[in-house]
């Protein structure tokens, strides 16, 4: 029997165990366990933001259940180096593309009348596009699915339109998220 190959498969399959377990701990409840006290924040906040907005609870679980599912689970890829030097550059390109869009909406809320929907719905195809990419070779369909619900949530005009106009519940929510936003930039979180 070939060591190397049976090496292989089990470093695949324990891989995938530590997806499937760290999938069950999605809670936010949960998350706070792992991450810092503001992307914890955030994530309540998105959470708000999205059940707000929907005016469905379940909806909002969904959303910050996906994010954190599927932020585990590329975090485990990264740790256990399974992304290939193409990937790599790719999710490179994301991280860039990711902290200059929360720099962008940073400044959306902070200037007036600078935000710019077009601007953001492009931002967001780009990165589902681009995350979609990075693990399609590596996590099932049902992840891909988790990407699409959560693109398709941040990429409802009505959402980003009340998120930055002043005066609306939205808004108020998004200006604790900007908040939050600056001080993960400034901390190299995002």
């Amino acid at each position: 029997m070939n060591t190397e190959s049976s090496h292989f498969k089990s470093k695949d399959f324990a891989i995938r165990a530590q997806k499937k377990i760290l999938s069950q701990f999605s809670s936010r409840k949960t998350a706070k366990v792992f991450i810092s006290e503001n992307l914890s924040t955030l994530l309540d906040l998105l959470y708000q933001l999205v059940k707000t907005h929907t005016s469905d609870k379940k909806v909002a679980e969904k959303f910050v259940k996906n994010l954190i599912k599927l932020s585990i689970k590329i975090g485990i890829l990264t740790q256990n180096e399974q992304f290939s030097p193409e990937e790599v550059k790719i999710a490179s390109n994301f991280a860039e593309k990711f902290r200059t869009i929360a720099m962008t909406i940073a400044s959306f809320s902070e200037v007036d009348f600078s935000y710019d929907q077009k601007f953001l719905l492009s931002a967001i195809d780009h990165c589902e596009l681009q995350i979609t990419s990075l693990v399609k070779n590596h996590l099932t369909e049902k992840s891909i699915n988790r990407i699409n619900f959560l693109a398709t949530q941040l990429r409802d005009p009505a959402l980003l339109d009340a998120a930055f106009n002043k005066g609306t519940q939205q808004n108020q929510i998004m200006v604790k998220i900007v908040d939050e936003i600056n001080v993960a930039l400034d901390r190299g979180d995002l």
